[in-house]
This record gives C-alpha cells, sequence and structure tokens, in this order.
C-alpha cells in the first residue's frame, strides 16, 4: 500500500493526510478501499488499484476471445464480436479512476434532486488515474436488508429505481454495473451508490 500511494501521490503523500489507515475497510473490483482523514478532519474513502491491472485485465480479454470463439464453433446463431469489443471498452475505462471521478459528479448533478440517492465527492487534489479518492459516506451492506419489513424494502426499492432509472430515462446515462456491492442504505433508507466505473453515457 505504502508503495502504490507513493506512486500516486508522491514519496511524501501520507503528509498529505491526516490519517490513513493501510488496512483495507472494504474490496473493490480493481483494487481496494482504504479509510483516511483530510487535514480539515473530513472523512474519506481512497479507492487504490492493484499493481498491474491494466496487465490483468488484458490477460482476461484474451481469454475471453478464446471462450467466444469456442461458443462460435458450437453456435453461430449469435457473433460474439462486438460483446467482445463492448465488454473490451467498458473494462479498460474501467481501470481510469480520473473518469470514474468525473462520472462521480456527473451522477451528483443527475441526481441533485433526489433525497433518496446520495453520491460521495470526489476529491481532485488526491486522486490520480489510479486512486480515487472521496468523502466517506456511512451506511449498511443492502444485502442485510432482506429480511426487514415490507415498508423498508418497498423504500430502498423506490431508491433503487430513482437511482438507476433517473440518468436512464431523463439524461440517456447508465450505469452498466448495478450489483448489490455498489450500494449502502443510510439511517433514513436512502441509498448511497458508491462505483462509477461502468458508466455508459448515449448521446
Amino acid at each position: 500500500v505504502r508503495r502504490r500511494m507513493a506512486s500516486e501521490l508522491g514519496a511524501d503523500w501520507e503528509k498529505k493526510f491526516k490519517s490513513f489507515e493501510h488496512a483495507a475497510a472494504r474490496a473493490a473490483s480493481l483494487g481496494q478501499v482504504h479509510r483516511a482523514e483530510a487535514k480539515d478532519g473530513t472523512k474519506l474513502a481512497c479507492k487504490l488499484q492493484y499493481p498491474d491491472m491494466a496487465s490483468t485485465v488484458a490477460a482476461d480479454l484474451r481469454q475471453l476471445k478464446i471462450i467466444f470463439r469456442l461458443y462460435e464453433r458450437y453456435d453461430r446463431a449469435i457473433s460474439t464480436e462486438n460483446i467482445h469489443a463492448e465488454i473490451s471498452e467498458r473494462l479498460r475505462e474501467e481501470l481510469d479512476y480520473a473518469r470514474e471521478g468525473r462520472h462521480m459528479r456527473l451522477y451528483r448533478h443527475l441526481l441533485r434532486h433526489e433525497p433518496g440517492v446520495h453520491v460521495p465527492l470526489p476529491v481532485d487534489a488526491l486522486s490520480t488515474r489510479r486512486l480515487l479518492t472521496m468523502n466517506w459516506v456511512e451506511g449498511r451492506p443492502l444485502v442485510e436488508f432482506t429480511a426487514a419489513p415490507a415498508e423498508v424494502r418497498n423504500a430502498i426499492a423506490h431508491n433503487l429505481f430513482r437511482a438507476w432509472y433517473v440518468p436512464f430515462y431523463e439524461y440517456g446515462v447508465i450505469h452498466g454495473d448495478p450489483h448489490l456491492g455498489n450500494y449502502t442504505v443510510r439511517r433514513d433508507r436512502a441509498l448511497n451508490l458508491l462505483d462509477f466505473g461502468c458508466i455508459r453515457v448515449f448521446p
């Protein structure tokens, strides 16, 4: 972690934080999240990309192409070429945390009138293409509410619907990775939307 942080923010990176927890607090798809505190006391989440992820993704995509070719030998009804191209483009975009930070700001704007959906604020001065720092948002995992009363689950479901469909229907922007780990639930049943690595904008 020290080596990765130094490569992103310089040898004096620890001086840029009031505190930084070296043990990861959460796992992310291409990295891990660390709790930190800004100089002004703001609680932060630092998403740090694992080393050599670009080469790992490239190797996975090569293997996927082989699997697709084998599939087409048995069933030629679907051409997998465009599917592979789409997956490749989205995965390579996910490697760029600077891009994700811009999408985070976009979603804050698109959902600004939605009281049931909250989006973290990126901290540009502490972010790079391989490190995304944002304010820490408190919430419980979505899966903890599967046995909650119907009223609670309905409120959460309403907010899930608004989080996904408002950007899509009103602006032509799709969140391409709406799995349960990308949401947490606040005390008032509002949602935190956490990951913006896979966003597709339709002009």
